[in-house]
């Protein structure tokens, strides 16, 4: 039987996966099972993990239909045999001595759990990485000694990422350690931090970094703009675990709200434009429940994290959003917005006067050219400038482009060679 059972799942991950594989079968410490689960993918990663397999024993995949990263690492556990469990994400890589280390400080201390830092990596155009040192903690004294969680709470605040570590299979199994297996969603490694947690009494972190931690794989959950509540419904699992439990500490409950609030300040600022406006309020509706309840707690938030918390809907609108110069006032008296402009302005301007215009109103975005590159603004079809010359009296041209640039006066000379009448800026001023 193996000593460590390294799992790793594994979707549509074909560009990454070998580089992952490598740096697995390049370790140091050799007496390990790989459990690779391939989750449904419909790519090339399959058929690379078969090849991986038919070239070393130690490699074992299981394939299997698509039920998403909950029931995937679950399974995976199952599967599991060694002594020890490690994780790896298909699109990551781990350091040669990585889990050498880490099952000498596990064997060593008697611990249940061994964390340590991270390297957060984006590759450059010319090949090169760029590597980002991460930090498990800012308190140096909670390194290099054994920690029970549960009497030194503080341990909770440490980051809450669950691939850089190694756990003692019995700690998962006597506990029932799992996944939240809520279809579709994502994060779910956040309950499975917290029962880790919750149930170890031997914490041990390792102030050195082992793991590559990919930033720039498009296709990541954390990139995705339209998993609006996964987030929530994972920490809801977490609220409901607690309470499953007799005489918890209500101090969990304060760093659950922590965690939860901050994980909400990235679910608004990650999430496309048109529903920042829904999960802000959902946000300020949380806020205030837990307060009710005595749980919030803002000791360990930065003044910007309280700031958005005590406010996200301003802070959306605001920030977010933005271009709060642009109200029903402006458009009032038009039949026709068109927002001139498909990028980055054009898609916040459009987003800004979706939430302002009236029924009546239509709205159009419109660039000078259409080659292909923008198809779609905010759910509007983009066209050219020159097919939106109908109604011009009628209509009001907001220039969705940085004004004083060399794109704004190009912009604005194809507005008066056209004959647009009425012109405003992105700061809802009138365009000379």
């Amino acid at each position: 039987m193996a000593e460590i059972s390294i799992l790793v799942p594994v979707y549509n991950v074909e560009k990454y996966l070998g580089a992952c594989l490598d740096s697995i079968l390049a370790q140091t410490f050799t007496d390990f099972e790989v459990i690779c689960m391939d989750d449904g993918s419909t790519d090339k990663s399959g058929a690379l993990l078969d090849a991986y397999a038919l070239r070393d024993k130690r490699i074992r995949v299981i394939h299997k239909e698509n039920t998403g990263y909950g029931h995937t690492m679950n399974a995976a556990v199952r599967a599991a045999r060694g002594r020890y469990i490690g994780i790896v994400e298909s699109d990551d890589t781990i350091a040669c001595d990585m889990y050498q280390v880490l099952y000498d400080a596990a064997r060593s201390h008697d611990a249940d759990l061994v964390k340590t830092d991270f390297y957060a990596v984006w590759d450059n155009a010319d090949g090169t990485v760029r590597k980002q040192y991460c930090a498990l903690t800012g308190s140096r004294g909670m390194y290099n000694r054994v920690i029970n969680p549960n009497e030194e709470k503080k341990a909770y605040l440490a980051e809450k990422f669950t691939w850089n570590a190694l756990y003692r299979r019995a700690l998962l199994i006597q506990n029932h350690i799992r996944y939240n297996e809520t279809p579709g969603a994502s994060y779910q490694d956040n309950g499975f931090w917290f029962q880790t947690f919750f149930w170890a009494r031997r914490v041990l972190f390792l102030d050195r970094a082992f793991y590559n931690y990919r930033q720039d794989n498009m296709l990541s959950s954390v990139h995705d703009t339209k998993k609006v509540y996964a987030m929530k419904n994972e920490f809801d699992y977490i609220r409901a675990l607690m309470s499953a439990q007799a005489d918890i500490d209500r101090e969990l409950y304060r760093i659950c709200f922590h965690w939860r609030m901050l994980a909400y300040i990235g679910t608004l600022e990650r999430v496309e434009l048109a529903l920042k406006p829904a999960f802000a309020k959902t946000m300020e509706e949380e806020r205030r429940f837990y307060e009710g309840q005595g749980e919030a707690c803002y000791d360990y938030m930065t003044e910007r994290q309280r700031s958005i918390i005590k406010n996200p809907e301003a802070y959306a609108e605001k920030h977010l959003i933005g271009f709060t110069e642009i109200t029903g006032a402006v458009l009032s008296g038009y039949r026709n917005i068109i927002i001139y402009g498909a990028g980055r302005y054009g898609e916040r301007i459009a987003c800004r006067v979706k939430n302002v215009k009236s029924d009546a109103q239509t709205m159009r975005v419109a660039v000078t050219e259409s080659d292909g590159a923008h198809t779609e603004c905010q759910g509007e079809a983009v066209r050219e400038i020159s097919e939106c010359t109908g109604d011009k009296d009628e209509s009001l041209v907001i220039l969705a482009v940085k004004e004083k640039t060399t794109a704004f006066t190009a912009m604005l000379d194809t507005l008066k060679r056209l004959r647009f009448p009425n012109i405003i800026t992105a700061s809802a001023k009138k365009a000379d």
